[in-house]
């Protein structure tokens, strides 16, 4: 490394969020790539084949809520883990509108290349269809946060307020965008999504594996180790030598006298005892155990 590069790479730490120290951050783009998966489905199966439109969603960002644009109108929805803040350009929702009652494209909303006009004012109706925008693009991210990643079919979404500010969330806050295109129309809009720290924390948990849980240990007998400990004990009776000749010499029927005295006894090819070999109703047995020194 160059001097230069040296002061340029002091010039320039990097910085760590604490908040991001051992938890599975580096799954959020598996889970974001779900969530796009979810809001094209949603698009698709509510705008695009009911008014065959074509709605399309973007690849999805994961940044800070105060990188959106100042003029970002947000809805905050309020569940049992805290607050999803959501918004949506009013381009989107003017396209939607238009397809929804079959009206021209909204001022600035035509091919693209054409100049911009002035915003009309904001009715009643357009009120209405981006507070069920908000609440069936938030129901999805609910949805998709509850089941992380383990694919499982999501189920009835989180219960949540809807509406219930207009307040921006905090700078700090994590942001889902996603970028949301219609080409007959020229549409080019955003969605946002800001989740406060109660809903990050929900994600993290639901996106970390989880850990198995520890064998059982076998239970065993409360006895003492001389109770518990098994060694098998081998008897080595008698060694007689002979010489090879000897050994060449024995014909069938041949005996060769033996006495039995003290024989060793061994653990695991060591031996541990001496002991002496008697007869106990027909079976050899040991006794007078005597400790080799």
């Amino acid at each position: 490394m160059t001097l230069a590069a040296r002061n340029l790479a002091r010039s320039n730490p990097t910085v760590l969020d604490p908040r991001t120290l051992g938890r599975p951050t580096h799954l959020l783009d598996r889970f974001a790539a779900g969530v796009k998966e979810d809001l094209s489905d949603l698009f698709r199966s509510w705008l695009n084949r009911r008014y065959r439109a074509d709605f399309q969603v973007g690849e999805l960002t994961l940044g800070r809520a105060g990188d959106a644009p100042p003029e970002t109108r947000w809805l905050a929805c309020a569940g049992e883990h805290g607050v999803i803040g959501c918004a949506i350009d009013r381009s989107l929702v003017l396209g939607v509108l238009a397809y929804r009652y079959g009206l021209p494209p909204a001022p600035g909303q035509g091919a693209q290349g054409d100049a911009p006009a002035e915003p009309t004012p904001e009715t009643a109706t357009e009120e209405r269809l981006a507070a069920v925008l908000h609440q069936r693009l938030v129901n999805a991210l609910a949805q998709r946060i509850d089941v992380g990643l383990s694919g499982l079919p999501k189920g009835t979404p989180p219960t949540l307020d809807y509406g219930i500010d207009a307040i921006a969330p905090a700078a700090g806050a994590w942001c889902l965008s996603a970028e949301v295109s219609e080409r007959s129309q020229g549409i080019v809009s955003a969605i946002r999504f800001a989740l406060d720290e109660g809903w990050m924390a929900h994600l993290l948990r639901r996106l970390a594996p989880r850990k198995a849980a520890p064998a059982a240990l076998p239970e065993t007998p409360f006895e003492p180790l001389a109770a518990r400990l098994q060694l098998r004990l081998v008897a080595r009776l008698l060694q007689k030598d002979l010489l090879l000749g000897d050994v060449m010499d024995l014909r069938v029927g041949d005996v060769i006298p033996v006495s039995l005295g003290a024989t060793d006894v061994l653990v695991d090819e060591a031996a541990l005892f001496t002991a002496t070999v008697a007869e106990h109703r027909g079976k050899l047995c040991l006794t007078g155990f005597e400790d080799l020194e």
